[in-house]
Parts: structure tokens; C-alpha cells; sequence
């Protein structure tokens, strides 16, 4: 594992996680943060059904009603891309969770869950649960140009880059996996303007603190590449040497 120093290891997740943070907010703040504008220009006094309500009970009807339309369309969205197609058949990720991200053709984890559950030493009520968003050039252009330089040091080219949280969930509560030493096979499509064949692909991994580690393709597929994801948050590129 390394970290990058100097000029580098600023922009690296000192200054990239804040881009990180800000392409999530892009991605996701529409469904977490959309209800609001709807709140403005209520009356006083709303009247429902018999029952009249406050201004602030209304709210949070409001609320709670647009949280369950958002939840139910992020979980329509969520699978959306959570399986890789190879023509004859399709490899469907293990875990449940909100698959944003789209710049790849596919991310799915393929350990059986039931194992990783053990490895991890999660109790019976404890699951995974995975969340993916793009990190692109628009949305965070610090954090993508750290992996352009680390791709660079490598003699490689850089692609897409997406992020990849591996966390759990209890009774819908998320919980961080960050420290756990459990590590899940992920695989992730290869965007066909970025295959080619004979070529050698990897991955670059980007954790908290600009700790970065190349992880080796796994797989002997032209339009896939295979490698170990950590547990908790991290940020992953492919590159192509």
C-alpha cells in the first residue's frame, strides 16, 4: 500500500474526498434532499380529512410521504445496474444494495454472501450492503486527476473511475464496515471504448488518508476485471497498461 506524497498526496483524499463527497451529493442528494422545495408556500393550516394540521405536521407528512416515493424510486434505479451480461449468461451481484453507478457496464460482487457474513463475523439480523456512484471528470475533477497521476506513475491508462462502499445494514439501519478485514470479489464491466484485446488491466484503490493500492485483475475475461474490494468506503479506478 502507498500514499501519495508531496503535491499529490494533498489532492489525494485530503482534498479528493471532499470531491468524493461532492459527487455523492450529485449523485444522490436529488432523492435524499428533492422533498424540500415542496414545503415552501404551504398555508397555516392544512386540512386533512376531519383533522386539522400545523403548518410543521404537515411538513412532515409531506416528508415522510416523498422519503418512501424517493426510497422506492432509488430501489427501482438501485438494481439497475448490479449485473454484468456476458451474452450466454449474466453474473448478478450477491448483495443487496443502491447501484448508482452507470460509466461502467456492470459491478457485482460474487461471493456467496452467507460466507462473507461469517468471514466478517455479522450476526444472523447483520447483511451487506453495497452503494456504487460514478466519480467523473464534472463531478469531482480533483479526485479523478489523483487517479490520472497514480495511473500515470504506473505507465497505464486511466478509465472509469466509480466508488464502492461495502457497509451493513440492521433493521434498515446502515453501519460502517471501515477496519473490517473481510475483502469481497468484485467484478466490473469494462466499457467497450476502453477494452482491448491482449491488454492488461488493474485497479487503483484510493482509501481515507490517500492510501492507495494497485489490486490485480482476477479474471481472464477481455470485458471484465476482477479484483478484492475492501470493506467500508473506497474509490476505485480501472487502468489499462
Amino acid at each position: 500500500m502507498r500514499r501519495i506524497m508531496g503535491l499529490c498526496k494533498k489532492t489525494a483524499l485530503g482534498i479528493a474526498s471532499a470531491a468524493i463527497s461532492f459527487s455523492m451529493m450529485a449523485g444522490m442528494g436529488v432523492s435524499a434532499y428533492a422533498h424540500e422545495g415542496n414545503l415552501l408556500g404551504q398555508s397555516e393550516v392544512t386540512t386533512i380529512g376531519q383533522a386539522e394540521v400545523t403548518p410543521v405536521e404537515h411538513a412532515e407528512q409531506i416528508e415522510e410521504t416523498e422519503a418512501e416515493e424517493n426510497a422506492e424510486a432509488v430501489t427501482k434505479k438501485a438494481v439497475k445496474n448490479n449485473k454484468i451480461d456476458f451474452g450466454t449468461w449474466k453474473q448478478t451481484s450477491t448483495m443487496d444494495g443502491y447501484y448508482y453507478a452507470e460509466g461502467v457496464p456492470g459491478i457485482a460482487m460474487t461471493d456467496p454472501e452467507f460466507r462473507l457474513r461469517a468471514e466478517a463475523n455479522m450476526s444472523y439480523i447483520e447483511y451487506f450492503f453495497v452503494t456504487t456512484w460514478d466519480i467523473t471528470q464534472d463531478t469531482a475533477p480533483l479526485a479523478v486527476n489523483t487517479f490520472r497521476i497514480v495511473a500515470a506513475s504506473e505507465n497505464a491508462l486511466l478509465g472509469p473511475v466509480v466508488q464502492i462502499n461495502i457497509n451493513k445494514v440492521v433493521n434498515r439501519h446502515h453501519y460502517s464496515l471501515e477496519g473490517n478485514p473481510v475483502q469481497v470479489t468484485t467484478m466490473i464491466g469494462i466499457p467497450e471504448d476502453f477494452r482491448m484485446s491482449g491488454a492488461k488491466f488493474g485497479v487503483v484503490c484510493v482509501k481515507s488518508g490517500g492510501v492507495y493500492e494497485i489490486l490485480p485483475d482476477l479474471d481472464t475475461y477481455d470485458s471484465t476485471v476482477t479484483f478484492k474490494a475492501k470493506a467500508g468506503d473506497a474509490a476505485y479506478a480501472l487502468i489499462r497498461y
